[in-house]
Parts: C-alpha cells; sequence; structure tokens
C-alpha cells in the first residue's frame, strides 16, 4: 500500500504538493481557527453564541450558494490564474476580519474566508487530483487531504500558545500578509507549467475518450444531469455528516472542555490525535478505495463517526475523550477521501469542477447550519454533549444508503 502511495508521489508528485498546501493553508477560513478566535470576537462586538453563530450561518450559507457558481470556474479558467484570485481573497478576508468593529463587516470577513478559504481552496485541491489522474485517485485524494489534519495539529494550538502575546486582530493582520505576499508568489510561481502540461494532456485524455466513447454523456455528466440523479442527493446526506459535527467540534471547543471540565488547551490537545486518526484512516481509505471500490467506506463510515459521538458525548474522563475524539478523526478521513473519487467514477471529470461544487456546496451548507443550530439549544440550557448523543440518531442509519450510491449504473 505505502509503496504505491510513493509511486504516485513520484510520479504526480508536483499536483500532490500543490493539492496538499491548498488544504494546509485553507484553515485561514475553516472553523477551527475562528473557534479559537470567536470568544474575543463575542467579547468586543457583544454578541451571543447564537449571535455570533447565526452570523457565521448565514455568511456560510451565503459562500454555499456562491460557491456553485464560481466553482464552475475551475472547468475553464486556467488552474494558476484560479488560485492567484482565490489567495487574494483569502488574504482580503483576513484584513476584513481584522478591522471588523460590527456584524455587517463580520459577516462579510467570514464570507470571504469561508468562500476562498474553506470552500475555493480546498474544491481546487481535491477537484484537480481527481480530475488529471485517471488512475490511483483514492490514494490520491487521501495523500493530499493530510493537509487538513496537518493544519488542524498545528495552528490552533499555535494560535492559543500565543494569544497571550498576539492581540487577535494584529494576528488576522499578519495572516493576511502571509497570503498575499508569500503564499500566493509561491503559488503563482510553483504553478506556471501546469497549464502546458498536466492540463493539455487531460484534454487529449478526455476528447480520445469522448471519440471512442458508445455513449459520451454517460462517462461525462453535465451539472443538470447529476441534478436529475438520486444518487448525488444521497451521497451529499452521507458527506455532509463530518462537516456538520466537525464545524462544532472545533467551533465550540471551549465548551466543550467546560462541559467535560478541562481546561481549552487540554481539549485542544486532543486534535494531534484527531488528525493522525484521520490521516491513518485516509491513507487505509484510498487503499481499500482503489482496490475494492467506495462501497466499503461509505457503509462503514456511519459506524465509526456514531461510536466517536457516542464516547465524546459521555464526557467521562480525558481518556475517554481522546477516544472519541480518535474515532471522529477516522471517520472524517474515510469520508474525506471517498467523495471525490466516486463523483469521477459515476459521471466523468470533464464537469468535475461545477459537480464537484455542487456536492461541496452542500458539506458549506451543513457547516453553516450546526453551530447556529448547537448554539441555540447551548442558549437555552441544552448541554452540548446532550446534543452530540442526538445526533446519534441521525449518523447511524446511513449505512443503508452506501451500496446502492455505489453502483456504476447510475440512470
Amino acid at each position: 500500500m505505502f509503496d504505491n502511495s510513493l509511486r504516485l508521489a513520484k510520479d504526480h508528485g508536483g499536483l500532490l504538493a500543490a493539492g496538499f498546501f491548498l488544504f494546509f493553508f485553507s484553515v485561514f477560513g475553516q472553523s477551527a481557527f475562528f473557534g479559537v478566535y470567536l470568544p474575543f470576537i463575542q467579547e468586543e462586538l457583544d454578541l451571543t453564541k447564537t449571535g455570533v453563530g447565526s452570523i457565521y450561518a448565514m455568511a456560510t450559507i451565503a459562500s454555499a450558494i456562491v460557491i456553485t457558481f464560481s466553482g464552475k470556474a475551475l472547468d475553464y479558467m486556467p488552474l494558476r490564474i484560479f488560485l492567484a484570485i482565490v489567495l487574494l481573497g483569502v488574504a482580503v478576508g483576513c484584513f476584513t476580519l481584522a478591522f471588523a468593529v460590527n456584524v455587517v463587516i463580520l459577516f462579510i470577513a467570514f464570507f470571504l474566508l469561508r468562500q476562498f478559504g474553506q470552500g475555493l481552496m480546498v474544491l481546487s485541491a481535491t477537484t484537480s487530483v481527481n480530475r488529471y489522474l485517471d488512475k490511483n485517485r483514492g490514494k490520491a485524494q487521501a495523500l493530499i487531504s493530510l493537509g487538513g489534519p496537518a493544519h488542524l495539529m498545528t495552528f490552533p494550538l499555535l494560535a492559543l500558545a500565543l494569544e497571550d502575546y498576539i492581540e487577535w486582530r494584529h494576528a488576522w493582520i499578519m495572516y493576511g500578509l502571509f497570503v498575499l505576499f508569500v503564499l500566493l508568489p509561491v503559488m503563482w510561481f510553483y504553478m506556471r507549467n501546469h497549464q502546458r502540461n498536466t492540463h493539455d494532456l487531460w484534454e487529449k485524455r478526455v476528447k480520445a475518450e469522448e471519440e471512442n466513447a458508445v455513449d459520451a454523456v454517460t462517462d461525462h455528466w453535465t451539472r443538470k444531469n447529476v441534478l436529475m440523479n438520486w444518487k448525488f442527493y444521497a451521497l451529499s446526506l452521507i458527506t455532509m455528516v463530518s462537516p456538520f459535527i466537525g464545524t462544532v467540534v472545533v467551533f465550540y471547543q471551549r465548551d466543550i472542555a467546560d462541559a467535560i471540565g478541562i481546561s481549552p488547551l487540554a481539549f485542544a490537545a486532543t486534535f494531534p490525535l484527531f488528525s493522525f486518526s484521520t490521516i491513518f484512516a485516509s491513507l487505509i481509505a484510498g487503499h481499500v478505495i482503489d482496490k475494492y471500490g467506495e462501497v466499503a467506506i461509505l457503509t462503514a463510515f456511519p459506524f465509526v463517526y456514531t461510536a466517536g459521538l457516542l464516547v465524546l458525548s459521555s464526557g467521562i474522563s480525558l481518556p475517554v475523550v481522546y477516544i472519541g475524539m480518535a474515532l471522529i478523526g477516522a471517520g472524517n478521513g474515510m469520508i474525506s477521501t471517498a467523495g471525490g473519487p466516486l463523483l469521477a467514477f459515476l459521471y466523468g471529470t470533464k464537469h468535475l469542477g461545477a459537480i464537484k461544487s455542487l456536492l461541496f456546496s452542500m458539506a458549506i451548507l451543513s457547516s453553516a447550519l450546526s453551530p447556529f443550530m448547537f448554539g441555540y439549544f447551548m442558549d437555552h440550557g441544552v448541554g452540548i454533549l446532550t446534543i452530540f448523543s442526538w445526533a446519534a440518531y441521525f449518523t447511524a442509519p446511513l449505512f443503508i444508503l452506501g451500496p446502492f450510491i455505489c453502483r456504476k449504473k447510475v440512470v
């Protein structure tokens, strides 16, 4: 398994590295990072949990709507130019958050960071590897997805360690300057040969497939075709679980720590285990997908994630919390690896940007709703661990859908 991954990295190292770092630096638009600064934002703008959760939800819902249009640009715009626009948007979002003095500016900042950071940076990475590789997509998806747990291990702990030394607004100014003057120029230089090498080879392959295919529409579905297919909605239902719950875990990490009776830093220390579990499960899932298909992963994921929710919601002790976070991390790794290869398998790669933006929009929408919903119940006296136990009733039955989704015949 690992020999194949090393060979894949050797043959397509440039594309995989770009995908990894897009995942890694998408942290500026991820809930895990916002969660660290949330108490300061609430205090300065005098917001309740429901209030800030509502603003965050509205901005994320707006991002979910917009990405169904902005994501289509991946199908016709040169990737290098697309990424430059995306990174510029992230930098502007960082600066906007740093100068947020009211809820309107806060909404704009959340929208920009969710759209360009959490949204288009990750969409660019996953769409590119699943489009340009015709083999080993599972392993490739697993390898670039390692950027997610890597940033989770790095940035929240770093921000917590530095919060006594760097005022939060100054920190976001520094993040914006880093994206603008370091990350953007490096990515622009790094992707200079992509269009005439990797992209041109893919276009020739798609043209050959269409000329030789009996029914080219079946091989390369349009977004309109996909929206009429029930499997897309069933897959969306499964893939929404992880962002829905995961957003809450990092967004309300201080509240979880209080409910368990530990310090916020002690709970943040569970993120490395969560990340290692995600990495391990992602690599295993990539191997399983390439060898046996996605059905095993889609069937096992609900059981693993439900077990994690039930263990975490018990809140018995810190070691038990570690086990719960490890199980949730494993489920996260499994489902994050399965989605991209399955879309390419079912619907082709020609319109993958437009199709994947739809699935991504569903995931973003779920991550928008959960902070508001959890915040509402918490403001009305329901403990966050109790809400996690409720969620298990939804996640457990989803294993039924996997075998039906993964059948090749989709009409």
